[in-house]
C-alpha cells in the first residue's frame, strides 16, 4: 500500500503565476513546478513547502517506503471555491491508486481548511510545516487577520463596531477639518488636517464592507436589475420611479427651506418633515406599480401590498406630526403648528387601526374560504 504526500497551493499560486495547472502529480512533475514558481517569485511560501516535501519524499525513499507526491492547487477566490477545487483535485489523485494513507506537507498558515478536506477522504499519518524562517510570524499573522475578517461572530461583536467607529470618527473629523478650512481658522489645504481623517474614513469603510459583506450585496443588487431589465418587467421600473422621487424629493425639500431663515435645528426638522413625504411617495409608487405587475402576472395576496401602502401612510401621519410637535417644544413654531402636528398624529393612529382591523378581516375571510373550499 503507498502513502500520498500532499501539498496544497490554496491560493494557485502555481497557476496564476508560473501557469502550472493542478494537480501536480509524480516527483518530477512537483520539482518542475517548484523550480518554475521560486524562478518567478525566490520568496512565495509555496515554492519552499514544496521543496520541503520532495525532500521528505526522498528521506522516505531512502528508508525504502513506498510513496507518491503531489499538489492540489486551488483557486485566487480562496473559500468555498478554492476548497472545492482542491476536493475535486484531491479525488483525480486519490483515484490514480489505492493509497493507504496521506502526509500533508505545507507552510501551516491554513492547515484549519485544508485538513478537513484530506480527512474526509483519506487516513493522515502525520502533518509537517515548512516555514521560511523570517516569513513565518508575517505568514501567521495574515492568515489570522484574514481568518478574522471570515469568522462571522467576530465579525459581528468587534470589526463592524470598530468601522462604524472609524468611519464616524474619520468624518466627523473630515468635516470639522474643512469647516476650520472654510471659515478660515486653518490656511489652506494642510494635509496634516486630513491625512488623519482620510485614513480612518478608509479603514472604517473597509471594516464595514467586510463585515456586511457589500460586495456580495452590490452584486446581487446589479444582477436583480440586469435580470428585472432583461425580462422588462413593472417592478424594475418601479426602483427607477422610486429612486427618481427621492432624489426630487431632496432637492424641492431643500428649495423649500432654503427660503424660510431661521435656526439650523428647525431648518433640519422642516426639512425632514417635507421629505418624509417624498419618501411615502416613493414607496407608494413602488409598491403600487409592484400591485399591477403582480396583478398582470396573476399572482395572488396583492391585499398585503394595500395593507403595507396605509400601514406606512399611517406612519407617516404620525412622523410628521411628531416633528413639528417637537417643534413647537423647542419653541421654533406656533400653537397653531404643533395643534396641526397632534392631529396629523391621532390620524395616523386611526389609519393604522383600521388597516389593521381591514387586514384582519379579510384574513379571517381568506381562511374560511380556503377551509371551505378543502372540505
Amino acid at each position: 500500500m503507498v502513502s500520498i504526500i500532499v501539498n496544497v497551493d490554496r491560493d494557485n499560486d502555481f497557476g496564476e503565476k508560473a501557469g502550472i495547472q493542478g494537480p501536480i502529480i509524480g516527483y518530477t512533475e512537483c520539482y518542475n513546478a517548484a523550480v518554475k514558481l521560486i524562478s518567478v517569485d525566490p520568496e512565495d511560501s509555496d515554492a519552499n513547502a514544496l521543496f520541503g516535501a520532495l525532500k521528505h519524499y526522498d528521506e522516505l525513499q531512502a528508508k525504502g517506503e513506498d510513496v507518491e507526491i503531489c499538489t492540489i492547487t486551488g483557486d485566487t477566490d480562496v473559500g468555498p471555491k478554492s476548497d472545492e477545487i482542491i476536493g475535486s483535485q484531491l479525488d483525480t489523485v486519490l483515484g490514480e491508486k489505492n493509497f493507504r494513507s496521506a502526509i500533508l506537507i505545507s507552510d501551516g498558515a491554513e492547515d484549519d481548511y485544508i485538513m478537513p478536506l484530506i480527512l474526509s477522504r483519506i487516513p493522515v499519518r502525520y502533518v509537517k510545516h515548512v516555514i521560511v524562517r523570517h516569513n513565518q510570524n508575517i505568514e501567521s499573522l495574515y492568515y489570522y487577520i484574514v481568518k478574522a475578517l471570515k469568522d462571522k461572530k467576530l465579525v459581528s461583536k468587534f470589526i463592524i463596531p470598530v468601522g462604524l467607529f472609524l468611519l464616524t470618527y474619520g468624518m466627523v473629523e473630515l468635516v470639522a477639518a474643512i469647516y476650520l478650512t472654510v471659515i478660515g481658522s486653518v490656511g489652506g489645504l494642510n494635509p496634516s488636517y486630513y491625512s488623519g481623517a482620510i485614513v480612518s474614513v478608509v479603514i472604517g469603510a473597509y471594516f464595514i464592507e467586510r463585515g456586511f459583506d457589500l460586495r456580495t450585496v452590490i452584486s446581487e443588487l446589479f444582477n436583480d436589475i440586469k435580470k428585472y431589465s432583461e425580462e422588462a418587467r413593472i417592478l424594475f421600473i418601479s426602483y427607477i420611479v422610486s429612486v427618481g422621487i427621492v432624489l426630487v424629493g431632496v432637492a424641492s425639500s431643500y428649495v423649500a427651506i432654503s427660503r424660510s431663515p431661521g435656526v439650523a435645528f428647525d431648518n433640519i426638522l422642516e426639512y425632514l418633515g417635507y421629505f418624509s413625504w417624498w419618501v411615502y411617495g416613493a414607496i407608494f409608487s413602488r409598491e403600487a406599480l409592484r400591485a399591477l405587475d403582480m396583478y398582470l402576472g396573476e399572482q395572488g395576496q396583492i391585499q398585503r401590498i394595500w395593507y403595507g401602502l396605509t400601514f406606512t401612510l399611517a406612519a407617516e401621519f404620525i412622523v410628521y406630526g411628531l416633528l413639528n410637535y417637537i417643534r413647537y417644544v423647542l419653541t421654533y413654531v406656533t400653537i397653531t403648528v404643533a395643534f396641526n402636528g397632534v392631529v396629523f398624529m391621532i390620524m395616523g393612529i386611526a389609519v393604522a387601526i383600521i388597516s389593521a382591523l381591514v387586514h384582519r378581516h379579510f384574513t379571517r375571510s381568506t381562511r374560511t374560504t380556503d377551509i371551505l373550499r378543502g372540505q
